[in-house]
């Protein structure tokens, strides 16, 4: 094991070298574990070459050779798990470093500096923004779906063990860049945790270690953590009161804050900004349902239906389930084969980047947080499998697909979501150029894998629940029969907890699809308005 103080130190330093965006997409994760297979074996074979600092290198070796054996029976299973991503991410990140600076005064590191050069340069990296984006998932996973931090780090995800547990070096990474970004509130447990988690260490009552945590109580005094920093004072006091009897003045003013019900610090000077979205109604709602809290009343269900309905170009019927009626929504089983969902995928794979959305005023798209996924489009007649998915769904709905967008092929990285939002453009959307197929009266999304936990389609206002369900189709429609928007289709991808996400969209476009939707004779967007600006 290296020295403490030499781990303590590089826990805060950082690395940003990297050529590609990683946490929006578990497909580029395994890029990065051969990135890591190569470090290793490089490190190996430097260790290999020399005898004095063999065994704490040694140590740091089988350390992450024993998370490489757990992925040994399932490397997709331990890429999926988002502990297991975050922690690749870190080691990528910063650990590396660490160990190259292990060997800078050695006489023997020409060889291996001059390696790891050359890998820099010819392998994949995680950037900064890869290191942030899977620590922010890893908070977004924790809030969704209620997550428990202690289990977090231990590798259980809604009770089920998936992975290896994270140390005490990872969970204090994650929880100084959350403090970087003052999401306060999410850094206090876990430094807890990380806490925690070195006193349980061999060398957790080393002066080292002990001197580390009064750096800690630093944190949780000027976040205003006051119970926290009083209870990791009180820790090391028990071990070493003869020479930390300088706590004790700081051990009485935190008592005198917790008597007093004092509330300044940073967690009572940020308070969320008012008309932030993640604090309304609406996301709660959202959140709720990716738990499975809020469903479909009896009543809204008693009328719904599973029945067969007839291909016009196939002896085989569709298996509808109907999930709601008004607005409708439907899902079509088992439409498109096995071997059909991995031919996307494996088509997908070398195009795919990172989704974006359209501007809300106009002009070009462009990446945003609250949508991390990576994708890839198709023109339905580029292969006999994108012929197939746009022909289904236009038997199904009687739809012309000749007015429809190009098919969008889609996977969503560490933890990753799309939070709610409409199919439809604005009314003030700015259309192409020589674009006149109109809004997008329609969406189906074909689920191209199952997923084995979180990622479902989640539609707040019904509010209902959709889980992937690999080969089927889901469908809606996003416009009034008027034309008006249906308001009631707002809809997300809850977080992926556990599991690879891939999905095709399809968006159709209401020019000439009259004939099969006809107007009404009166408008009924009424029913709708509520959820417009439901807030």
């Amino acid at each position: 094991m290296f020295s403490l103080k030499c781990i303590l130190l590089v826990l805060l330093q950082a690395v940003s070298c990297s050529w590609g965006e990683f946490f929006s997409s578990t497909s580029g994760l395994e890029k990065l574990f051969q990135t890591e297979v190569v470090l290793l074996e490089e490190l190996q074979n430097y260790v290999n070459g020399i005898y004095q600092h063999a065994e704490a290198l040694q140590s740091e070796i089988d350390a992450i050779r024993v998370e490489h054996q757990s992925a040994a029976d399932g490397i997709d299973d331990y890429l999926n798990n988002p502990v297991n991503a975050f922690r690749l991410i870190k080691r990528l990140h910063s650990d590396w470093e660490t160990f190259e600076s292990s060997v800078a005064s050695d006489t023997s590191r020409a060889d291996y500096l001059e390696a790891m050069s050359g890998h820099r340069a010819n392998l994949s990296y995680p950037s900064g923004d890869d290191f942030l984006g899977s620590a922010i998932a890893l908070t977004r996973l924790q809030q969704t779906y209620q997550l428990d931090v202690a289990e977090l780090a231990s590798g259980i995800l809604n009770g089920v063990k998936y992975g290896t547990a994270m140390s005490w070096q990872d969970c204090f990474v994650l929880g100084q860049h959350l403090y970087a970004l003052r999401d306060y509130n999410h850094t206090v447990p876990w430094l807890q945790q990380s806490m925690q988690l070195l006193g349980e260490q061999t060398y957790g009552e080393e002066p080292a270690s002990l001197d580390f945590m009064e750096a800690v109580v630093d944190y949780h005094r000027e976040m205003g953590a006051h119970e926290s920093a009083l209870g990791l004072v009180n820790h090391v006091l028990s071990i070493e009161p003869e020479q930390r009897r300088h706590l004790l003045e700081t051990r009485q003013q935190l008592e005198q804050f917790i008597t007093d019900g004092d509330k300044n610090g940073l967690l009572h000077l940020t308070a969320r900004r008012p008309g932030d979205y993640h604090a309304s109604r609406e996301f709660r709602l959202y959140e709720q349902v990716c738990r499975g809290e809020l469903k479909p009343q009896p009543a809204a269900q008693r009328n719904l239906r599973c029945r067969l309905r007839k291909s016009p170009s196939s002896y085989i019927p569709f298996k509808l389930e109907e999930l709601h009626l008004d607005p409708l929504v439907v899902q079509v089983h088992q439409v498109v084969s096995a071997e059909e969902t991995d031919f996307l995928q494996r088509t997908a794979r070398p195009r795919i980047k990172r989704s974006t959305v359209y501007s809300l005023n106009g002009g070009e798209s462009s990446a945003a947080a609250f949508r991390t996924s990576q994708g890839a489009s198709f023109n339905y007649s580029r292969n006999s499998v994108t012929k197939l998915l746009s022909q289904q769904v236009g038997d199904f709905s009687g739809l012309d697909m000749d007015y429809a967008e190009d098919l969008q092929v889609a996977n969503y990285g560490i933890g990753g979501h799309y939070e709610p939002h409409w199919d439809t453009f604005t009314e003030n959307h700015v259309y192409d150029e020589g674009d006149f197929r109109g809004n997008r009266i329609a969406t189906g999304i074909y689920y191209l894998s199952d997923v084995e936990a979180g990622g479902g389609t989640a539609f707040p206002f019904l509010p209902l629940l959709v889980t992937p369900e690999r080969g089927s189709l889901l469908f809606w429609y996003n416009l009034h029969p008027s034309g008006d928007h249906d308001y009631r289709t707002k809809h997300a991808a809850c977080p992926v907890l556990q599991g690879s996400k891939w999905i095709a969209n399809v968006w159709i476009r209401e020019r000439h699809q009259d004939k099969v939707r006809p107007c009404d004779l009166q408008r009924n967007h009424e029913i709708s308005l509520h959820y417009r600006d439901f807030d």
